[in-house]
């Protein structure tokens, strides 16, 4: 029987992965794969042939959401906090509402590493809301927590030396677990192929745990030069980050992700470390 899947944020980072794991699969042939896109003609444009059916659907619209749902089996759910955490929190509900409506049986959604120690930061304390809001609703489910990307920091350019000094001043010496956008998918497909073994499943993702020195290391041992980074002073950065972020890179510093990697690579012996994250990315741009 050919199993249903609905993606949110296919034209993401997140939803995009997980796709390109999906089709790892051998039975990716069997499987019926719905993605909801605010531009249907679009997607479609963009992923060509790749075997999906796109649906117009909004993550604040039930009406939408529930009319792509209607013969779904399994849903993934990544929500945004934009424009502010309190718009995250009701599109998770939304969402899952729409999806107990539509009769889905089992959720994926990715949320964020340590929302369930509640942090402070809003973004984490929103998705933190949508993780009980899910338990809650009678749908089997499972959480993965992805902590800081790997993709966020840029392979070069003035992205990279701002970026780096941003995190040398605001993490003052202290480790960041990162996590590659490629290992996101492959675990979330893991649960999603899995409803059994997964259900309930909440797991703190993570590859690498390095603090600013090590990741130049990193940079330079891959690339065959240090990179330059930028000097900025702690109060300038707290006084042009949103207080959001400010409170999020605090959390960096004081307390810190705790994903345990030896313990995921169990799992997932390939888990990607920063320096792998480099080296594929480096010769891909080449």
């Amino acid at each position: 029987m050919s199993k249903t899947i609905l993606i949110s944020g296919v034209t993401g980072k997140q939803g995009g992965a997980l796709l390109q794991a999906l089709q790892s699969y051998p039975e990716y042939s069997s499987l019926s794969i719905r993605a909801i896109v605010r531009d249907p003609a679009a997607a479609s444009q963009k992923f060509g042939s790749a075997g999906i059916s796109f649906h117009k659907a909004n993550l604040t619209d039930k009406a939408s959401l529930e009319s792509a749902m209607a013969g779904v089996d399994t849903a993934f759910l990544v929500t945004i906090p934009r424009p502010n955490a309190e718009a995250e929190v009701t599109q998770g509900k939304t969402f899952i509402d729409a999806a107990k409506a539509a009769g889905v049986k089992y959720i994926v959604f990715s949320s964020v590493g340590s929302a369930e120690r509640d942090t402070g930061v809003p973004h984490f304390d929103s998705k933190r809301e949508v993780e009980k809001y899910l338990a809650d609703s009678g749908i089997a489910y499972s959480i993965i927590r992805p902590v800081a990307f790997m993709d966020g920091l840029p392979l070069q350019g003035a992205g990279r030396f701002f970026a780096l000094g941003i995190f040398k001043a605001t993490l003052k010496g202290n480790k960041i677990q990162l996590i590659a956008v490629k290992d996101i998918g492959i675990w979330l497909a893991k649960a999603i192929m899995d409803p059994q073994g997964w259900k309930s499943k909440e797991v703190e993702l993570a590859g690498d745990n390095l603090n600013v020195t090590e990741i130049l290391d990193v940079y330079e041992k891959v690339q065959g030069s240090r990179p330059w980074v930028a000097w900025l002073p702690l109060f300038l950065i707290n006084l042009m980050l949103p207080k959001d972020f400010s409170l999020m890179f605090k959390f960096f510093r004081e307390d810190g992700y705790r994903a345990n990697i030896p313990e995921l690579k169990k799992t997932h012996p390939e888990l990607m470390s920063f320096e792998d994250y480099l080296l594929e990315s480096s010769k891909k741009t080449n």
